[in-house]
């Protein structure tokens, strides 16, 4: 898919590291110079990561949920990610979702971000705003005292 949009300026950073590292790289075979393999990460340097960017896209095959699209969205970046498993409910408006198997539209939607920066701002502003609205501990909390509620009512004292 970012072969496809050569003709604009991006990189990409893959942070992460393991047994699938060879065939990412494979998969990545030539637009190389423009990947940055950053290998393993920890918590702490992820937001600098998160702040350093623009987009957050990651195709998501076979994804269940996704933490990282939430903690890329917290840090206010809009996502392009594949339209599978919990990914939706995830991402909700705060992105652009495609056909897991569409690298034409998965390309057409980075494009969009790309050259629109007031979209990808409004978009990562309402992605963070829904992170901290629907996923932030308190939204939990919240969540949880209504359901132990009904299953568990508490008599009046």
């Amino acid at each position: 898919a970012l072969a496809g949009i050569l003709d604009r300026p991006w990189r990409l950073l893959v942070a992460g590291d393991g047994a699938a590292r060879p065939r990412v790289e494979a998969a990545l075979a030539g637009i190389e110079e423009r990947v940055v393999m950053l290998g393993e990460q920890n918590q702490d340097t992820l937001p600098g990561l998160y702040a350093a960017s623009d987009i957050y896209v990651w195709p998501a095959i076979r994804e269940a949920y996704g933490m990282a699209f939430l903690e890329a969205q917290a840090a206010g970046l809009p996502v392009v990610a594949g339209r599978t498993g919990g990914v939706p409910a995830v991402v909700g408006d705060g992105g652009f979702l495609v056909e897991p198997d569409d690298a034409t539209a998965f390309a057409h939607a980075t494009a969009r971000l790309l050259d629109d920066g007031a979209q990808r701002r409004r978009m990562g502003a309402t992605a963070a705003a829904r992170v901290r609205a629907e996923h932030h501990i308190t939204a939990a909390v919240h969540a949880l005292d209504r359901c132990f509620g009904r299953i568990c009512p508490v008599e009046p004292a």
